[in-house]
């Protein structure tokens, strides 16, 4: 019996070795639903450490998730030259700029979806553990808001003021520029990933008025449609 087990355990170490611990990293992510909300450092290598346990371990003592690697590969992926995959910080250097955690950017949820199928030809199939529910309810209250519905009846022409823009974020008009960025980030990943495009379409109209307000603050990252 002991013999059996260790041999499925080094099948299933090689089959961990095609996989990077990029690819881990970003597929933990993505199942912690880092595709509409920040997720915690932590949480993303213990997710890691679940999956792939040989890669995310302690070497001395294996039984515990080993952070280190986790956080190097995020901070890899954040990278223009690897792609800028995900948006983020350890909550170690969160200050009054920095928010702390990780969310994937749209090129991370483009990536994602062209590349689960082979992380998990290896890893296996995980079911993702974000809240639906609550990423349903947050946009029926953005469907509902003044500036989406100016928007949709007037598309290029809408006047929307500073007050309704921030509102549609859940914000206000004192908001720091660095939270509405994030804010208007994660609802374009929301929009990515549920393909919903008139919501994007609002993002860049968005980015575009409102430009010097989200860029007063050491600018914003323009969406790509």
């Amino acid at each position: 019996m002991k013999f059996e087990l260790n041999k499925e355990r080094k099948i299933q170490a090689r089959k961990i070795e095609n996989v990077s611990d990029k690819d881990i990293v970003l597929y933990a992510l993505y199942l912690l639903g880092g595709w509409q909300k920040r997720v915690h450092t932590e949480d993303v290598a213990l997710k890691c450490y679940q999956i792939a346990p040989s890669k995310f371990s302690w070497v001395k003592y294996p039984q515990y998730p080993d952070l280190a690697p986790a956080r190097f590969a995020l901070e890899a992926a954040k990278k223009p030259r690897y792609g800028a995959l995900v948006k983020g910080e350890s909550e170690r250097k969160r200050t009054v700029k920095s928010i702390g955690g990780w969310i994937l950017t749209t090129e991370g949820i483009k990536w994602i979806k062209e590349n689960k199928f082979r992380i998990e030809k290896y890893l296996g199939k995980y079911r993702p553990t974000g809240d639906r529910l609550h990423t349903d309810r947050k946009l029926k209250e953005f469907l509902r808001s003044v500036a989406f519905r100016k928007f949709m009846d007037y598309r290029e022409q809408a006047e929307i003021s500073h007050a309704e823009f921030a509102e549609s974020l859940v914000c206000t008009v004192n908001t720091r520029a660095e939270v509405l960025n994030d804010r208007i980030e994660q609802l374009y990943s929301i929009a990515e990933e549920l393909k919903r495009e008139e919501i994007k379409n609002y993002v860049n109209f968005c980015r575009s008025k409102f430009a010097p307000l989200l860029e007063k603050k050491g600018g914003v990252r323009n969406a790509k449609s």
